[in-house]
């Protein structure tokens, strides 16, 4: 989850006047501020807005910390698919980035399936990320999805229309998986080199390297 605070304030001599950051803060970030500011006298009150407008106060963050405590938090899902047109064989590359407490945690896996364009392939390679993001137990938290598929992402941000139909069933049971998880995600699109990671494990299923690893970083990126 991803939040904006929303500060009041009163100095002596004026009323209160009110400011809306249009900076985004991680929910550690933000109960970090409304603990320092709000020993201030002249802060009347700090709440915060998430990605979906709803108003969130210290002590309901705090709880919300201690409820997802033990939840995958910060994910960040690399997608990307190869495809054979010979064999009709795809290859699917996803790289999931994750953290549980302070740790850094990163998840890699490659799989194939038979389908029938290169764009199925980069679709299915999203949902099956999103697949191992839910089996990881993450729920009502914020999700950054980056690939290099301007198709997918523009036609899941809604900016491109989709009118093929194998497509659109693949948006559906996306955006289905998402809801179901009340993960708030956001796209970015991403060159290639930047997605290296994902197209590794998606063309290494085709030659039949299969993939399958966790491991725990000792830093806090996910590049």
């Amino acid at each position: 989850m991803n939040l904006k605070p929303y500060i009041t304030m009163e100095a002596k001599g004026t009323g209160p006047v009110s400011f809306l950051s249009e900076d985004w803060l991680t929910v550690p970030k933000a109960r970090m501020l409304a603990r320092e500011i709000g020993r201030f006298p002249y802060i009347k009150d700090i709440h915060f807005e998430d990605e979906k407008g709803a108003s969130w106060t210290l002590k309901e963050l705090e709880k919300l910390t201690e409820e997802l405590s033990h939840e995958p938090d910060d994910i960040t899902v690399y997608f990307d698919g190869s495809y054979d047109k010979q064999s009709r064989q795809a290859g699917l590359g996803l790289v999931v980035y994750y953290s549980l407490g302070a740790i850094r945690h990163r998840l890699r896996k490659n799989k194939s399936l038979l389908l029938n364009t290169n764009n199925e392939a980069e679709y299915a390679a999203l949902y099956e990320a999103l697949r191992e993001v839910k089996e990881l137990g993450a729920s009502r938290n914020s999700i950054t999805i980056r690939g290099d598929s301007l198709v997918v992402l523009h036609q899941l941000d809604g900016s491109w229309p989709c009118y093929d139909e194998s497509q659109n069933e693949w948006l559906d049971k996306i955006e289905a998986l998402l809801d179901s998880l009340k993960l708030t995600p956001t796209y970015e699109a991403i060159n290639r080199k930047e997605n290296q990671e994902a197209d590794d494990l998606a063309k290494k299923i085709l030659l039949d390297q299969r993939i399958e690893s966790r491991m725990t970083l000792e830093g806090n990126g996910d590049d």
